[in-house]
């Protein structure tokens, strides 16, 4: 009987050795079973990012047992340096994984049964920059590091990263001398391998030869005028539209339109849709019923995207279609956008009582240049991160160069304000002085608020906003209801951010506050009609004694020597007054209140 016993052991034994090594054998290598990677994302505060991670396998993963420690994972995120970090910490890095039934996350935990895996990634982060391009913050590799068990199989860990992207180079423009900057290299995602939430319901108008046919085709301006040439262009302008999906001729909607800053420059408008987060946010149903709440069925958004280096034509195959130059000309950019903007106004049913304009950097000071031309035409405007003030002697001969003032032809650019009286649009402190606009800025910019101290005793509403680690969103949208609920005599309240903050703060924090979208939608027209100007329509004079304090210093040269803000005569205009400009790639630069010479 022991003896059998001992049989009958060993037996057991050389089974269980056996299926150890038939199990051991016949294990699955993630080289192998791994199918593809692909991400999902988002339009966050500073741009687009990659929110999960999802990994196709070919076999069933029912009862696999896994979690963040079963791969690495390399991401946008996980690149980024931590000088590149301006808010949060461990940007990109693996929060969570499960097995999925669908590429998408789950609140739950996911199915525990399909052959997704999905690797959500932590997003709690703010970088100093948006990146290069959405591709970029897109791009995802993944390696299985530990060994999966499911139901069925064993998976061995994989020997190779499988990513969605291939690397590209970027050959960025420097602004300050024109040129090509030197390659940068970064992890493109590949067309198809993406989704970003927010945006998908923004028809793409682009230029097919350039890039790609995407059904919508861009919009051909005619006779534009360009201030720094003065000549006159035809071209495709791309650009970026919402139209809610329950569209109807015979509603009533608002109009927006959204300029990007001169960072973001492409002839692709998926550029302007992802490097923040304006767009998404007008598409969303919050900002959507904003609209709703004024009595309208919806707002549609459009967003123009303007290039660097844009192929014009033959003779001119790296335009610099810049829109608003340092030294305050447009270039034929600005009235192609007019064109659209007519062109949309004809096509859609727009209620002209709601007509609302946003923008950064190069973006904001376009949206400003724009309400002087056509005065009264937004019900408000929301520039952010940008110079303020358009007064400016275009004719004069500035570091080197010659500009020129874009007609007031009537049509394009008004020549009649909206009481129907002549007027002058270069006058730009005097035609948006009864305008609604919220400014956000990281300086205090004080010019404006300057010459409406000075010349007609107004003061400007402003609120200072910290950013420290403990400045929450609830904190964000009182600060800006607080604001914009104080009696004044302007429809003009600022912002000034500071702590914490970059050139792109304005807009990062901006668009990510939304009690600025509820007082952008509270505005009308009617509003500014009712308000008033300044009385500002009359030469520019200086006061008998100049003021020079501290709040009044423009800048401090190299040599000790201190550059104030002039000081207006009070009952005096802004007719003849010149903002302070610069050029770009040169040391020249203009100080404000600056008389042309003779």
């Amino acid at each position: 009987m022991r003896t059998n016993l001992k049989k009958f052991a060993a037996a057991l034994m050389l089974a269980i050795s056996l299926m150890v090594y038939t199990t051991t054998a016949d294990s699955l290598k993630a080289d192998d079973v791994i199918k593809s990677v692909q991400t999902l994302g988002f339009v966050d505060g500073d741009g687009s990012k990659t929110n999960a991670i999802v990994v196709k396998y070919g076999v069933d993963l029912t009862g696999a047992d896994l979690d963040v420690d079963t791969f690495q994972i390399n991401d946008y995120g996980t690149s980024l340096s931590a000088n590149k970090i301006q808010m949060g910490s461990n940007p990109g890095v693996a929060l969570k994984a499960y097995v999925n039934d669908e590429p998408a996350t789950s609140a739950t935990g996911g199915s525990g049964t399909g052959n997704y895996v999905i690797i959500e990634v932590n997003t709690d982060y703010q970088t100093t920059a948006f990146t290069r391009s959405w591709k970029i913050t897109m791009a995802a590799g993944v390696k299985q590091i530990k060994t999966i068990k499911t139901a069925n199989d064993v998976i061995a860990p994989s020997t190779k990263e499988v990513g969605n992207y291939t690397v590209q180079a970027y050959i960025g423009i420097d602004p300050m001398t024109g040129g090509n900057r030197a390659p940068e290299y970064y992890n493109y995602a590949n067309d198809g391998t993406y989704t970003i939430k927010g945006i998908e319901d923004y028809q793409l108008h682009t230029i097919a030869s350039i890039d790609g046919d995407t059904g919508y085709s861009a919009f051909h301006a005619t006779n534009c005028f360009d201030e720094a040439n003065g000549k006159y262009w035809n071209f495709d302008l791309p650009y970026a539209l919402y139209v809610p999906k329950d569209y109807d001729s015979s509603k009533k909607y608002a109009l927006v339109l959204h300029i990007h800053d001169a960072g973001s420059m492409s002839t692709n408008p998926m550029l302007t849709l992802t490097e923040a987060q304006g767009p998404s946010n007008y598409a969303s149903a919050a900002f959507q019923q904003l609209a709703k709440d004024q009595g309208l069925d919806g707002a549609i958004i459009v967003c123009p995207e303007i290039s660097e280096a844009f192929p014009m034509d033959a003779n001119n195959p790296s335009y610099n279609l810049r829109i608003s130059r340092d030294n305050w000309t447009l270039s034929c950019a600005a009235p192609a956008i007019w064109e659209l903007m007519d062109s949309l106004t004809g096509t859609y049913n727009i209620d002209k009582n709601h007509i609302y304009g946003s923008g950064q950097s190069m973006g904001g000071m376009t949206i400003m240049a724009l309400a002087a031309q056509r005065d009264n035409y937004f019900a408000a405007i929301m520039p952010m991160s940008c110079v303020w003030g358009t007064n400016f002697n275009k004719d004069y001969k500035f570091n080197g160069s010659v500009c020129y003032n874009a007609p007031a032809d009537g049509t394009i650019i008004w020549n009649k304000d909206a009481d129907g009286n002549p007027c002058d649009y270069n006058n730009w402190f005097y035609m948006c002085s009864d305008d609604n606009i919220l400014y956000l800025n990281t300086d205090s910019s004080p010019e404006y608020m300057m010459l409406f101290k000075d010349l007609c005793g107004v003061d400007v509403e402003n609120a200072d906003m910290v950013l420290t680690t403990d400045t929450t969103v609830a904190k964000r949208n009182a600060l800006v209801k607080e604001l914009v609920s104080r009696k004044s005599a302007l429809g003009i309240y600022q912002v000034t951010l500071s702590g914490n903050v970059s050139h792109m703060s304005a807009w990062f924090y901006g668009h990510s506050t939304f009690a600025c979208y509820e007082w952008l939608m509270n505005q009308t027209r009617e509003t500014e009609m009712a308000r008033g100007k300044l009385n500002l329509n009359k030469p520019y004079k200086l006061a008998d004694v100049q003021i020079h304090t501290d709040d009044r210093v423009y800048s401090t040269e190299k040599d000790g020597t201190v550059i104030y803000y002039p000081t207006g005569k009070l009952g005096a205009g802004t007719i003849g007054y010149n903002s302070p400009c610069t050029a770009l790639g040169s040391n020249a630069k203009l100080y404000p209140g600056w008389k042309p010479e003779k």
